[in-house]
Formats: structure tokens, C-alpha cells, sequence
């Protein structure tokens, strides 16, 4: 157990550990949320996704004690969540679940924006935290199905997550196609905010990413 998490904690020293986390992140959010909801696999795949989330992300990064605690009620509420359906446990889960991806944006922002050259993992990191964005916006919108019900979102053709991860997404790229659309004036102020921050996002990273590039081929100038 203890080699295992040396060698997790070497992978996450390094920056191929955004690499990874991409990767885990993109086979979840494009293809087993929308195909596998609902089945025996998909929630095994599902609980598996979380599970490799929190050994090889925050749970990492941070020696805080109190991380490592919603961590491990995060995993109890996915196992409680699997065996009873509730939608208070529903509602719990999903909060509980967007206050551990925004932390998890806010280290890889960190690992990404970090001192030294710009590589195509810190790249890959930057589009972890935009995918993230997206996620937690999907959750939040559920939430509020969940609490509202149909009174929440028009044009909604199932409750599922696959539902709440195509707005978002629509949403957070200013597609919006307008086949679902927010009632609520809570739900339409989500909405906007994303819509704000997915074209805010690009523009603020590029310039970024840009700058660090600029400073740190100067400095690979001056010492040669």
C-alpha cells in the first residue's frame, strides 16, 4: 500500500499527472456518462472513476486533514448513493462532489500555472480545469432538478446526468442550441455565469500560458 502511493505521488510530481487526470476526465465526461448511465457497469465504471479521482488527485496534493475527510464522506455517499436512491443523498452527493472538483481545479491550476517552461501537459491541465468547469456546473443544475423538478429546466428528455452534462457543456461553449433551456431565475443566472466564464476562460489562459512562455524562453536566452 505504501509503494502504491509513492509511486502515485511520483506520478503527481511530475506533470504527466495532468496527462492522466485528462484522460480519466475525458473518458468519463464523453463516453461513460452519456452511454453507461443507468447500467450495472457504467456505476461500477462510475464508482471506479471517483475512487482513482481521490487517491491520484487532492487526496495527493494536500496533507490537510480535513480534504482527506470530505474525501473519504464523498466515497461513503457514492456507495450509500449506489445501493439506496434518495434524492436528499442525491442532492448531498452532488454538493458534495462540486466543493471536491473545485478543489481539485484549483490545484491543477496551481501545478499549471506554476514556475518553469509551458509543456503540453501544463496545456492539458489548463482543459482538466475547463472540463471541470463544465462538471460542476452539471452538477449544480441537477441539484436543482432534483429540488425543483420539472419546474427547473424546459426540454429535458430524461433526468439523468447525461442531461445535465450536455447543457453545461452546450452552455459553457455558447453553442446553446436551445433544445433545454433554464426556468428558474436561479437556474437562468447559472447559465449566464457559465456561459461568462467559458468565454472568459480561454481568453484569460491563452494570454497566460503566452506570457510564461515569452518569460521563460528569455530567461533560456539569457543563460545560454
Amino acid at each position: 500500500m505504501k509503494a502504491f502511493g509513492k509511486e502515485t505521488q511520483m506520478i503527481w510530481s511530475r506533470e504527466t499527472g495532468l496527462t492522466i487526470l485528462l484522460c480519466i476526465l475525458f473518458v468519463h465526461i464523453f463516453f461513460i456518462i452519456p452511454l453507461g448511465e443507468g447500467t450495472i457497469f457504467g456505476k461500477i465504471v462510475f464508482f471506479v472513476f471517483y475512487v482513482s479521482l481521490l487517491i491520484t488527485g487532492v487526496l495527493v496534493f494536500f496533507e490537510n486533514y480535513i480534504l482527506k475527510i470530505i474525501g473519504a464522506v464523498l466515497l461513503v455517499l457514492l456507495l450509500v448513493g449506489a445501493i439506496f436512491s434518495s434524492s436528499s443523498l442525491a442532492v448531498a452527493d452532488n454538493l458534495l462532489l462540486i466543493l471536491y472538483c473545485m478543489m481539485l481545479s484549483w490545484v491543477v491550476l496551481l501545478r499549471t500555472f506554476s514556475a518553469g517552461p509551458v509543456t503540453i501537459h501544463r496545456v492539458f491541465g489548463a482543459i482538466v480545469v475547463y472540463l471541470l468547469v463544465g462538471f460542476i456546473f452539471a452538477l449544480l443544475y441537477q441539484a436543482i432538478y432534483i429540488v425543483e423538478g420539472d419546474a427547473a429546466f424546459k426540454g429535458l428528455s430524461a433526468a439523468g446526468r447525461k442531461e445535465f452534462i450536455y447543457f453545461s457543456l452546450t452552455t459553457l461553449t455558447t453553442a446553446g442550441y436551445g433544445d433545454i433551456s433554464p426556468l428558474l431565475p436561479f437556474s437562468r443566472s447559472l447559465a449566464n455565469m457559465e456561459a461568462l466564464i467559458g468565454q472568459l476562460y480561454p481568453a484569460v489562459l491563452i494570454a497566460r500560458l503566452v506570457s510564461m512562455e515569452f518569460e521563460s524562453s528569455k530567461e533560456r536566452k539569457k543563460n545560454n
